[in-house]
């Protein structure tokens, strides 16, 4: 899956208030595209089928459950399956109706099985075992209300299951029937754009490649005081010293939420921010998997005509999986539609 579908999200920004209220619970099949690269650095793509359910739960956020199959992940002949059970949520800042824009979290257990290739030249394999772990996913999406009954999302993720050799970029895809009453929610403003951003490094062994491309959310709390703020940036990155090919160019998703206290002058707004950081890294090489760590800094939203700019500086953190850590400066604007208030 090209990195560009993580950003489709960022295409689709607009959302009317004068479209009907939403159902409360959606339930329908879900598929998906998979891309797992092999030892060689090599992607290859794979299928998954399922079904998922959904509530809303408030006003720019809802909670389903997902079952999904993926009947093969092997690049041999060897056996590589797996059964998912994930809890997800979906945060939406300007709403779930319409086209509704979303930034996706995903927490379940993972049932692998697999075999290892014992004999390369003869192809012969192990035994298979089956293992549980827990697998985790983050990514944007759009969803799409086709009338009051039927919904549509589309979504590029980061998906990895620990202790296997999933660590993946995913597309998938959800068609549902949406049921129960509808709900009208009074919700607070918040809006959606694209980023992009150049980091800095300070200490540690990567560096970026070229600029971070991604998309920022913005959503007011009732406090006026007090915003949530979610970045979510294609980030290619290097890896300075000594490393081993193909691991010295990884590519990582970075999945920043945050909490941003703010003051309001007459020409916007001004923000300290902090929030935790999540790198997916789905290349292969030493940092693939996941990544931990933090982020702090300062913004300004600066309101112009029906849009809105945003500048930001913030320090990233960030802890590799040898235990090394990695610090950064990101700095980086964006550019949304102006909020829509509350109704």
């Amino acid at each position: 899956m090209r990195k560009t579908s993580l950003l489709l999200a960022a295409l689709l920004l607009g959302v009317s208030s004068s479209l009907p209220s939403q159902r409360l619970m959606r339930l329908g099949p879900t598929g998906s595209s998979i891309a797992i690269e092999n030892a060689s650095g090599v992607p290859h793509g794979f299928t998954s089928y399922g079904a998922s359910i959904a509530l809303i739960t408030g006003d720019d956020n809802e909670t389903g459950f997902t079952i999904a199959r993926y009947p093969d992940l092997s690049d041999s002949s060897c056996t590589r399956t797996l059964m998912s059970y994930s809890l997800d949520s979906y945060y939406y800042p300007v709403g779930a109706r319409g086209v509704a824009p979303f930034a996706s979290t995903a927490l379940g257990l993972a049932r692998v099985a697999e075999s290892m290739l014992q004999t390369p030249i003869l192809g012969s394999c192990g035994t298979v075992s089956t293992t549980s772990e827990i697998s985790l996913g983050f990514g944007l999406g759009v969803r799409l209300g086709a009338g009051p009954d039927i919904v549509a999302l589309i979504e590029g993720r980061f998906f990895e299951v620990p202790n296997s050799g999933i660590q993946s970029l995913e597309a998938r895809a959800n068609l549902s029937l949406a049921l129960g009453s509808p709900r009208t929610g009074e919700f607070q403003a918040g809006t959606v754009g694209p980023a992009v951003a150049a980091l800095v490094p300070v200490s540690g062994p990567l560096r970026a490649r070229g600029p971070l491309v991604g998309v920022r959310f913005r959503r007011d709390t009732r406090k006026a005081s007090s915003v949530v703020g979610l970045e979510i940036d294609y980030a290619p990155l290097k890896v300075t010293g000594t490393c081993s090919p193909p691991g010295c160019a990884p590519n990582a998703i970075l999945f920043a939420p945050g909490y941003e206290a703010s003051l309001s002058p007459p020409w916007g707004r001004l923000y300290a921010e902090a929030g935790l950081l999540v790198a997916g890294f789905y290349s292969q090489g030493p940092d693939r998997g996941v990544a931990q760590g933090a982020h702090a800094g300062l913004g300004a939203d600066v309101a112009s005509s029906h849009l809105l700019w945003n500048v930001n500086c913030r320090v990233l953190w960030l802890t590799r999986n040898d235990g090394a850590n990695v610090f950064g400066v990101q700095a980086g604007v964006a550019l949304s539609p102006a909020l829509r208030r509350a109704h």
